[in-house]
C-alpha cells in the first residue's frame, strides 16, 4: 500500500513557529507581587504558546492565569489536562464515539483500573448515562474536535467505538460499496500524510558523493512534517461517501496519528467495530500504525458470548500496543445461560417480532445464550405471558450490573444497550494490553452480576471476591488443591462454623 504525500485540499497556513524556550515568551513572565500596569493587560497565551512550554514553566504560566482563562484554553477538555500529569496520576485516555460507556465499564467495573478517561459522545442520553456511571464526558460531534490540542498532549490510551450501521445488513451494507470503500481508503492515506506519517528515505534524495557534504535535513531518512491542516478539511475527505457511519472509520486514524503528531505518548489502543468491517479497512489502519512505529497490532473477531455474556455480540476488535509485543486476546469460552442469569423459567420462549413470520424465525428459547441484543429488545416479550424485559434485565443480558444508571426513554435506553461495546470483551482486551490477570477478574465480576450461574463455576471466582457481594458455597479441599497446583496462591478468609450436634 502506498503512502503518498498529501494532496492539498485547500491552502492551509503553515503551523506557527513555536518559541524554543520559555524566555522567548516575555509576555507571560511572572509577577509574584501581583498585577502591574504591564501584567494586568497581558493577553492569555495561545495553544501554540502552550506547546512551547513544559514542566515547571508551563505550570507557572497556567497558575498565573485566572480560572476562566484556563477553562477557555482547555475547552472542551478538562482544565486539569492543561497541566502535566503528576506522580501517581492515573493514565489519561480518550474514548471516541463512546456510546453509553461500555468500554469504560470494562476498565472500571471488571478490571478495577483507575483511568482518567474522557468520553466523546454526541447523543445526549448516551452521554448522560456515561456521566452518571462516573465518566468525564464531552458531548460533541467528533468531527468538530481536533486531537492536536495542548490539553491532549499527555494522552496515553485511545479507544474508538464508532457506530457501525453502514457495515451491517441493517444498513444494507452501504459502507461496503466499492465507491465508498475507495473514498474511505484514499482518505486514510491522505490523513496519514497530513499528520506526517510518511517515511522519506533520505538516500533516494541525496545527491552528494562525499558524506561530509550531506545535509541531515535532506539526506537522512525521516518522517515528513505534518501539514497543520484544519480538522474540518480532513473530515471533508469523506463527504462524498453515501454511508455516513462508515466514514467515521476515519476517526481512529485522525485521533491516533493526530495525538502522536503533537508528541502524545499514546501506547495502548482499542478499536471496536462491526464484524462486517472489510479486511481492507482493517489492513489500512494497521499499516498506518505500523508505519508510525506501533510494534503490536492485532485484529480479531470476538463474540461477547464467549466471555460470559448472556447474549451474542460478534465484533471486529483491534488491540495495539506501541511498545510491547503482545499476542491476540485469548478466548476463555465462558458461557452464560440467559434464563438462569435472569431467574426466568428455563422453558421461556421469547418473541421478537409479534405475529410476523420470517425465514430467520421470530421466537427463541431463553435457556441458552440468546441472539444479539439490539434496540428492538424494547418490544421483545415472553411468548406465554406477554412480559417484556425490564431495563435492569437488559443490562444483565449485555454484561452490566442491573443497577447501571441508563438514562433516557425506554427506546433510548434499549438502543444504548443494544449498541454497547461489551464491558466483558473490553475487559479482556484492555486486560491483555495492560498485562493484568483479566480471566480471574472477569470470572469474579461474572460471579457478582450472575451469582446463580457463575457464583460457584470457578473456585478462583470465589476466592478472589474481596467484596463478598454474593453468597458462595464452601470451598472444598479439591478446589484449593487445584488452584495451588496451577501456581495460583490466593488470599482468602476462613470462617469456622460450629460442628453440627
Amino acid at each position: 500500500m502506498s503512502t503518498p504525500t498529501p494532496t492539498p485540499i485547500s491552502a492551509a497556513a503553515p503551523a506557527a513557529a513555536r518559541p524554543a524556550t520559555y524566555e522567548d515568551l516575555p509576555l507571560f513572565a511572572l509577577d509574584t507581587d501581583g498585577p502591574t500596569p504591564t501584567t494586568a493587560t497581558v493577553p492569555i497565551p495561545t495553544h501554540e504558546d502552550l506547546f512551547a512550554l513544559d514542566g515547571p514553566e508551563l505550570t507557572a504560566v497556567l497558575d498565573f492565569l485566572t480560572t476562566a482563562q484556563r477553562d477557555q484554553l482547555a475547552g472542551p477538555w478538562p482544565t486539569r489536562w492543561l497541566y502535566p500529569p503528576g506522580p501517581g496520576d492515573p493514565p489519561r485516555g480518550v474514548s471516541v464515539c463512546a456510546g453509553c460507556g461500555g468500554g469504560c465499564a470494562g476498565l472500571r467495573l471488571v478490571l478495577g483500573v483507575q483511568a482518567d478517561m474522557v468520553c466523546i459522545e454526541w447523543n445526549k442520553n448516551a452521554a448522560a448515562t456515561s456521566t452518571a456511571a462516573g465518566c468525564t464526558v464531552v458531548q460533541r460531534d467528533i468531527k468538530t474536535l481536533d486531537p492536536r490540542h495542548p490539553a491532549l498532549r499527555w494522552t496515553r490510551r485511545v479507544m474508538c467505538t464508532m457506530p457501525c450501521t453502514d457495515w451491517t445488513r441493517a444498513g444494507l451494507g452501504a459502507g461496503r460499496d466499492a465507491q465508498n470503500l475507495e473514498i474511505l481508503l484514499d482518505a486514510i492515506d491522505q490523513v496519514a500524510a497530513h499528520m506526517g506519517n510518511v517515511w522519506v528515505d533520505g538516500c533516494e534524495l541525496c545527491t552528494h558523493d562525499d558524506p561530509d557534504d550531506c545535509d541531515p535535513d535532506v539526506c537522512d531518512g525521516r518522517m515528513i512534517e505534518p501539514s497543520g491542516i484544519p480538522i474540518a478539511e480532513l473530515w471533508s475527505l469523506v463527504d462524498d461517501m453515501t454511508a455516513d457511519t462508515a466514514g467515521l472509520m476515519l476517526a481512529p486514524v485522525i485521533w491516533i496519528l493526530g495525538l502522536r503528531s503533537i508528541g502524545a505518548p499514546v501506547e495502548a489502543i482499542v478499536i471496536e467495530q462491526s464484524s462486517a468491517l472489510p479486511e481492507t479497512v482493517q489492513e489500512y489502519i494497521q499499516a498506518e500504525l505500523v508505519t508510525a512505529g506501533c510494534v503490536s497490532v492485532h485484529w480479531q473477531t470476538l463474540d461477547a458470548a464467549d466471555f460470559g455474556s448472556a447474549s451474542n455480540r460478534r465484533r471486529a476488535i483491534m488491540s495495539a500496543h506501541w511498545y510491547r509485543h503482545l499476542g491476540p486476546v485469548t478466548v476463555p469460552g465462558i458461557t452464560t445461560n440467559a434464563a438462569l442469569a435472569l431467574g426466568w423459567p428455563p422453558q421461556t420462549r421469547i418473541n421478537t417480532r409479534g405475529e410476523r413470520r420470517t425465514s430467520g424465525g421470530n421466537v427463541f428459547a431463553l435457556d441458552r445464550t440468546i441472539p444479539a441484543v439490539t434496540g428492538k429488545i424494547r418490544g421483545w416479550y415472553c411468548q406465554d405471558t406477554g412480559r417484556r424485559f425490564t431495563i435492569p434485565e437488559v443490562c444483565a443480558l449485555v454484561g452490566l450490573p442491573a443497577t447501571h444508571p441508563v438514562t433516557g426513554s425506554r427506546t433510548s435506553q434499549c438502543q444504548q444497550l443494544g449498541d454497547i461495546f461489551s464491558p466483558l470483551v473490553a475487559a479482556a482486551v484492555w486486560g491483555t494490553l495492560l498485562g493484568l490477570p483479566w480471566p480471574v477478574m472477569l470470572r469474579t465480576y461474572l460471579a457478582q452480576i450472575h451469582p446463580t450461574v457463575h457464583g460457584r463455576g470457578d473456585p478462583a471466582a470465589i476466592l478472589f471476591n474481596p467484596d463478598r457481594t454474593h453468597t458462595t458455597p464452601a470451598v472444598t479441599d479439591a478446589d484449593i488443591a487445584r488452584l495451588f497446583a496451577t501456581g495460583t496462591y490466593p488470599r482468602f478468609r476462613i470462617q469456622l462454623q460450629p460442628a453440627a450436634p
